[in-house]
């Protein structure tokens, strides 16, 4: 996010030598201040993420502007050229990797250092953004907590922009004098088409893969391509400006940067067309280069503004590693806290800019000894150790407590069986000891409940929204004579553990029909790309279909309701959610089965952000874990719909009352973890529910003959 401060002379007509821009400087205040805004306060700044964009069309401008001044001819140009980049850049971003290491072994619960670590050479060598296209849109990652490095995504981008664009300049440039052409117009030729091709698939990828658009390269590159634009205009297209036109278009572009930090929203699929208005509002601002008094010079160019861009590199580095750390070492991240916070990090990026930014700079421009290559081999080599060893530390802890069943009866012999797991809510603990502030031992350890999934994650049976519920597995376990299905989200998976043993014992065949997010009722939902939308309401009929086939005995269903239908919003959702299930359920009961619904579970997500990473804490306190049955029993389209249809062959069960008792609702249970996030029953408690939730089905349902263990 940095360049060069002077716009070199370009060799073009009415080119000018190495002018001081302060405007840019202002541009940069402008980006890191909205981007820190909305990190620190989003609901004050919801746009506020569009600061990226202007950092990354600052870029493409500043380093285009010197690669056509000073093109690169060789194999050693372009070399020399990365290593600039280097001296330039990554001292300050190997200390803040650095230090941020140091604060998670020092702050962050131990759930969180294996990703952590992973992250953090991610960073180093610049594939952040890439890790995180891949891994952290999966929706069941919603509840990871943020890391002190995912910023580095940016610079990532960033830094594969500028490993490539030298070599496509200097091509370009070759091409041109081989050919006898104007260099620039073939320079703008070639530029037009990275931004045009880029643009288009920007669009495109927003539209059908949010997710991993907003992260890639391939969709970001049009961004600096905008600005390369503007410096292939040459120098006297974006040179200083006094006419009154070009204060006008300078306050257009300033104002599009304003008006899309105060209106854009994290809703919006991003980036796509819709970042063309930070986007060229930012180019704009820069070919105007308007100076008159009049003018965005006034704000963009005093001093207090110029001293936030001088310093916006370091800002930004330190800024975001300090907001996810801080709270770990506080009891309450409230106002005065973030003031504080953001202070230290005004403080903490000077000293970077000063002793880090250019007196290092500057000791390896003349040291014989730490050049820039040696520098980047050393501090590279150096990082991956430490972060790798950090990395290999967390997975060893993980590993030394992957004995689930180990860890489940040394609670029992703590606490004792009748106080072990959901007993711990019955009349069978007359101690209460299995609802406390601390437990001597926990099931699985909080490292390990993160991964304590059911098995039909491994194997694959969900459809999913990588291609938009295309692939639809069924997955069959058992061969009995009694043919049951399992359908809906997520919510409806989480009782396999609890369904399985209940099929073993009964002589079942349990069949899968899941599939993720989506609530199967046939309905559209808000899903962010049209073909999930789809996918999701299709999924329904292609599940009846399904059923008529296979004539089921029985079919067992639960669900989630996580996004709103179109055409409403989230609360307005659960009735027409609640009359699309009774036709679903209706339909699936005239097949012939019967039909239980099983009540969706108390929801930690109300008040917990994560279940074990908030165990890991709070090892001491774990009730600070457990909140409201008000706030964690969520609305029920679909058992209210069971509820509602007068239908023999449909009911509902309700197994609330194994996670909540007197008003509240747990994480930890007898000694159990209960979620493995901040929204899923772990695998360890959801299996010792199966005794209770084989009664309750037994009751619901009117065919004794579904159950053949008694």
């Amino acid at each position: 996010m940095s360049s060069a401060q002077n716009i070199a002379g370009l060799s073009a007509p009415g080119a000018k030598k190495s002018v001081f821009r302060a405007d840019i400087q202002g541009l940069r205040a402008l980006a890191v201040g909205i981007v820190v805004i909305y990190h620190f306060w989003p609901k004050a700044l919801p746009g506020g993420f569009v600061g990226v964009d202007v950092f990354f069309v600052i870029s493409g401008f500043l380093i285009t502007s010197h690669l056509l001044s000073k093109p690169p001819r060789s194999v050693r140009d372009v070399g020399q050229f990365w290593m600039r980049r280097v001296k330039r850049l990554l001292p300050a971003s190997f200390l803040v990797i650095l230090v941020s290491l140091i604060g998670v072994w020092l702050l962050a619960p131990e759930t969180l250092w294996q990703d952590w670590g992973f992250q953090a050479i991610a960073s180093t060598f610049y594939f952040q953004n890439w890790f995180l296209a891949s891994s952290k849109v999966d929706y069941l990652a919603e509840a990871d907590a943020p890391s002190p490095f995912q910023h580095f995504w940016s610079l990532s981008t960033e830094e594969q922009f500028y490993l490539v664009w030298p070599i496509l300049i200097g091509l370009s440039v070759l091409m041109a004098v081989k050919r006898r052409k104007n260099t620039y117009r073939f320079a703008l030729a070639g530029i037009a088409v990275v931004f045009l091709a880029s643009l288009s698939y920007s669009i495109y990828a927003t539209a059908t893969d949010p997710g991993t658009a907003y992260f890639s390269t391939l969709t970001r590159g049009w961004e600096f391509a905008a600005g390369a634009l503007v410096a292939a205009f040459g120098a006297s297209a974006h040179a200083s400006k006094r006419d009154r036109l070009s204060s006008i278009a300078a306050w257009v572009g300033f104002g599009a940067i304003v008006i899309s930090a105060l209106t854009f929203s994290g809703e919006m699929p991003f980036p796509g067309a819709v970042a063309l208005l930070p986007v060229l509002g930012t180019a704009l601002l820069l070919l105007s280069n308007a100076t008159r008094r009049s003018s965005p010079q006034l704000l963009l160019g005093n001093k207090v503004v110029r001293f936030l861009g001088d310093n916006s590199y370091a800002i930004y580095l330190w800024h975001w590693p300090l907001l996810i750390l801080v709270p770990y070492a506080v009891s309450e991240f409230g106002v005065i806290a973030q003031l504080l916070t953001l202070a230290l990090t005004i403080l903490l990026a000077v000293s970077t800019q000063v002793l880090v930014e250019t007196k290092f700079r500057k000791f390896i421009d003349v040291s014989r000894v730490v050049s820039g290559p040696r520098f980047l081999l050393a501090g590279s080599a150096t990082l991956a150790i430490v972060a790798g060893s950090f990395y290999a530390m967390s997975s060893q802890i993980i590993e030394d407590s992957q004995d689930i069943t180990a860890s489940v009866l040394r609670v029992e012999k703590s606490l004792g069986e009748d106080c072990t797991g959901p007993n711990a809510l019955t009349d069978s603990c007359a101690s209460g000891a299995g609802i406390a502030q601390s437990f001597k031992s926990l099931a699985p350890a909080p490292v390990v409940a993160k991964t304590d999934k059911p098995k039909i994650y491994a194997d694959n049976c969900f459809a999913g929204q990588s291609d938009d519920f295309g692939n639809k597995p069924v997955c069959s376990y058992g061969d009995g004579e009694i043919k049951v299905a399992l359908i809906g989200n997520s919510h409806a998976g989480q009782w396999f553990p609890a369904l399985e043993p209940i099929a073993q014992r009964n002589d079942w065949s349990l069949d899968t029909y899941l599939i993720s997010r989506c609530a199967v009722n046939g309905e559209r939902q808000q899903f962010d790309s049209e073909g999930r939308i789809e996918g999701c309401a299709e999924y329904e009929s292609w599940a009846l279909d399904k059923f008529e086939a296979e004539d089921y005995d029985l079919i067992i269903s639960s669900s989630r309701q996580s996004l709103a239908l179109e055409g409403y919003d989230f609360e307005s959702s659960t009735e027409p959610s609640r009359q699309a299930f009774e036709v679903a359920l209706e339909s699936w009961a005239d097949t012939g089965a019967e039909v239980v619904v099983i009540e969706d579970t108390a929801f930690p997500g109300a008040t917990v952000k994560n279940v074990p990473d908030c165990v890991a804490e709070n090892s001491n306190k774990l009730l600070d874990c457990s909140g409201p049955a008000g706030e964690w029993i969520p609305a029920d389209p679909l058992a209210e719909a069971a509820e509602t249809i007068n239908d023999e062959r449909i009911d509902s069960v309700d197994m609330n009352g194994f996670l909540c008792g007197s008003g509240t609702c747990h994480a930890v249970i007898g000694g159990l973890v209960a979620y493995w996030d901040h929204s899923h029953l772990s695998n360890t408690y959801a299996a010792s529910l199966s005794p209770m939730l084989e009664q309750k089905i037994e009751n619901a349902v009117s065919e004794p003959e579904l159950f053949t263990s008694d």
